[in-house]
């Protein structure tokens, strides 16, 4: 019995021991390698970031018909070792098709050489992503040359290595013109030449680049519902942004806004938000057109029939602008809104931005 008594205690001095001393530091060596292990995967997130120009993997601002394809997307992306890629490559579907039809890639040409072999939106997928990896990699990982190539076809690359070894707009340019004048007697090039384009740059699309980019998104306040909606009263939004039909010509092109209904020269027009105005005047297609500047974004407002601002004027949010009408390329009174990055181009869908639950 004394022997147990004995042992009991000295079990017991132990524990207590253990108690007091161990346990407190086992406590706080763990508490330290928690608070490392935390630090460590927080920096890890903080730098791994891409040194290109693009920021990877972002999805931006596409249509629900796009992204309806976002898991095949990153599927075939991930096979194609590609990952990093399918905010791009999402981009490029929007601008090929705004995600509608068989062929949403418009992958056809790649695969079997002639428009309309791919009936199956699967195997677009499957071969416009593939196409896509093979160009990049051609291109030495090379973003925009690879989605130039994409539309031009495999030729600029080549032609882009022999003259510098990095796609510029300019090359695209001369590449347009060669090729121009090398199948112009045929009648089978694809011809995109706005009038800025010179004459003989008529194969392909030069802007192809920027237009694929105008869906990708760069700007950290996409999605955040802080704009007010610049018209009072109902709100009914008649086109919404991206691929639609020319209402003049019946051509699917890229709608670069959302536009709403409104009685011309009677519905008051008003700044999303607080900023500078950066253009108040005429502007061809766009009619009259206000531009304010929010710092990060520009909202533009097209169609005006009349301008009631000044370019350079501080505007508060709500402040008017100008009153709703139909001037330059429009089919009757509307408001037609963008939000880009840039004055020109960068253009996002203003959904993303406008809280629709005020008006």
């Amino acid at each position: 019995m004394l022997r147990n008594y004995v042992e009991t205690k000295a079990k017991l001095a132990m524990l207590g021991l253990f108690l007091k001393y161990v346990l407190p530091f086992l406590l706080l060596f763990g508490a330290v390698f928690g608070i490392i292990f935390m630090f460590v995967l927080l920096m890890g997130n903080l730098t791994n970031d891409d040194s290109s120009d693009l920021p990877n993997g972002s999805v931006g601002n596409v249509s629900q018909e796009v992204l309806q394809y976002k898991d095949d997307v990153t599927k075939y992306a991930k096979q194609e070792g590609v990952e990093d890629h399918v905010g791009v490559l999402l981009a490029l579907m929007m601008q090929e098709s705004g995600g509608r039809g068989d062929d949403p890639m418009q992958a056809s040409e790649s695969l079997c050489g002639s428009v309309g072999c791919i009936t199956d939106p699967e195997t677009s997928i499957e071969q416009g992503v593939a196409y896509f990896a093979d160009t990049l990699e051609q291109a030495d990982q090379d973003v925009k040359l690879a989605l130039q190539s994409y539309n031009f076809g495999g030729g600029f690359i080549d032609f882009v290595m022999d003259n510098g070894g990095s796609y510029t707009q300019g090359l695209a340019i001369e590449f347009s013109a060669m090729k121009y004048e090398e199948l112009k007697h045929t009648g089978s090039y694809s011809c995109i030449r706005p009038e800025a384009v010179p004459y003989d740059a008529c194969y392909g699309d030069i802007y192809y680049v920027d237009e694929v980019l105008g869906y990708y998104d760069f700007s950290d306040g996409v999605g955040s519902g802080e704009w007010t909606v610049p018209i009072e009263g109902a709100l009914d939004i008649t086109s919404s942004f991206g691929r639609r039909d020319d209402p003049f010509t019946g051509e699917r092109e890229n709608h670069k806004g959302i536009d709403f209904a409104c009685i011309g020269g009677v519905t008051p027009i008003q700044s999303v938000d607080s900023g500078r105005v950066v253009y108040a005047s005429q502007s061809n297609g766009y009619g009259n057109l206000v531009m304010v500047d929010h710092g990060d974004i520009i909202s533009a407002y097209g169609h005006l029939s009349s301008i009631h601002v000044d370019k350079g004027e501080v505007v508060e949010s709500g402040k008017k602008l100008g009153v709703c009408g139909s001037t330059g390329n429009s089919t009757g009174p509307h408001l037609h809104l963008e939000a880009k990055t840039e004055e020109w181009r960068g253009h996002q869908d203003p959904l993303n931005f406008l809280d629709l639950g005020e008006g």
